[in-house]
């Protein structure tokens, strides 16, 4: 079961995320927050295993996809989250950010449903997941 918290601002990116989730048949819950202080709120609040997915833009408002990975990085409490970067911004020195505030993937918003649905089964399926203490 893949309890994902996604940290979205663009309605329309939350919506497709939502479709291409149930168009995969997954056992899935899905969370969705739009700017980087609620899913840090949300996070905090929930009890330590409740998300073992975190998606999030490295744009969102209030605080963004960088700060919230610190963050996340720095609680022990989440140690077996799963942190992937899902931007639009293609900005090389990003990704170096992002995998150094402690993502364990970074992927490129893709332009069709299709893409944006192996991204999503690329996300769920990732060895880096896998590998976590929560998957064995």
């Amino acid at each position: 079961m893949y309890n994902i918290v996604l940290a979205e601002k663009d309605a329309e990116y939350q919506e497709i995320f939502q479709e291409a989730l149930e168009e995969m048949s997954l056992p899935t819950t899905l969370t969705i927050v739009n700017d980087g202080k609620e899913l840090m709120d949300k996070l905090k609040a929930a009890q330590s295993s409740t998300y073992n997915v975190v998606v999030l833009d490295v744009n969102i408002p209030k605080k963004s996809g960088i700060q919230c990975l610190k963050e996340i990085r720095k609680n022990n409490r989440w140690n077996n989250t799963f942190s992937v970067v899902l931007t639009s911004d293609k900005n090389r020195n990003q990704v170096e950010k992002a995998y150094g505030a402690g993502a364990n993937l970074f992927l490129t918003k893709p332009d069709s449903y299709n893409a944006y649905l192996e991204t999503i089964r690329r996300i769920l399926t990732s060895e880096w997941e896998m590998s976590l203490p929560i998957f064995r």
